[in-house]
């Protein structure tokens, strides 16, 4: 990204947040240290995982080993037993092996990495759940102000300036959660679309439900009177997840509503769009 990119997003932001010139580097100087926040956790986390990996080794070891031992002792068990070595190595196995197989079970390198998280928590920057509502907002607020279009902003395209970055399914779902979580059912339908639309393009490369994404979604259309499509999904959610006993409930509630306005079944309900302004 060239030095022009850069200075017109922070221009955007400065724009959009009503931030002082003062209150933007201020804000910019507390995301580069979340940033070195990110890079420890990262290291930590690869050590972590190196740590795991070499831990398993040594199981599966232990688990070969007591495997071909024990295959063996089972072609012929009066034979094998009969060799004094062969019983000596059985007892063995039972004995100290396996206290040694116990002890690589016993999972000291997870309390080992929560107690460094404890002590990071204490040392490091940490964004709060406060931070990512109000993060979410001002992309909401952003996008609102210069009329953006949420695919676009998806994919990193701000303004007509088109970055690396991109959001992922999650992420979308994500910001139609905090749209929800802030009764912003406008947003929520516009996010939620968008992170079922990347669900599909993105397949098992998301850790987000299908069948989550369309219960946001079904609700937020029904709350701006677009019932006939909230049925859909639902009924969509529904083949997923059969058991979901919110939807089996709201599935009937809508399905009431649409007889109570039986002319207006194939058109949303109410004409103005409810819209919060952030």
């Amino acid at each position: 990204m060239g030095w022009w990119q850069s200075c017109l997003v922070l221009f955007l932001l400065s724009c959009s947040l009503s931030l002082t010139q003062a209150e933007l580097y201020t804000a910019l100087a507390d995301m580069e240290e979340l940033l070195t926040t990110e890079v420890v956790l990262i290291r930590t986390l690869d050590q972590y995982i190196e740590a795991q990996e070499e831990r398993l080794k040594m199981l599966k070891k232990f688990s070969n080993g007591f495997k071909m031992e024990h295959a063996e002792a089972a072609k012929d068990v009066s034979e094998y037993l009969s060799n004094p070595i062969n019983a000596f190595l059985v007892v063995k196995r039972l004995t100290l092996d396996w206290k040694q197989a116990e002890n690589y079970m016993i999972d000291h390198i997870y309390k080992e990495a929560m107690d460094n998280m404890t002590r990071y928590k204490q040392d490091l920057k940490f964004p709060t759940d406060e931070d990512l509502s109000g993060a979410a907002t001002a992309l909401l607020r952003l996008q609102d102000t210069y009329k953006l279009d949420t695919s676009s902003v998806a994919r990193g395209e701000l303004n007509g300036v088109q970055y690396t970055t991109h959001l992922t399914a999650s992420d979308c779902f994500e910001l139609g959660r905090q749209s929800y979580n802030t009764q912003d059912f406008y947003h929520t339908t516009l996010w939620m679309g968008e992170a079922l639309a990347r669900h599909e393009m993105e397949r098992n490369g998301t850790n987000t439900a299908k069948w989550e994404i369309l219960e946001y979604l079904a609700y937020s259309k029904f709350m701006q009177g677009q019932v006939k499509s909230a049925l859909h999904l639902t009924e969509e959610l529904l083949m997923i997840f059969p058991n979901h006993q919110r939807a089996q409930g709201n599935k009937l509630y809508y399905q009431e509503e649409l007889k109570k306005s039986p002319g207006k079944q194939d058109e949303t309900l109410v004409n103005v769009r409810q819209k919060q302004i952030l």
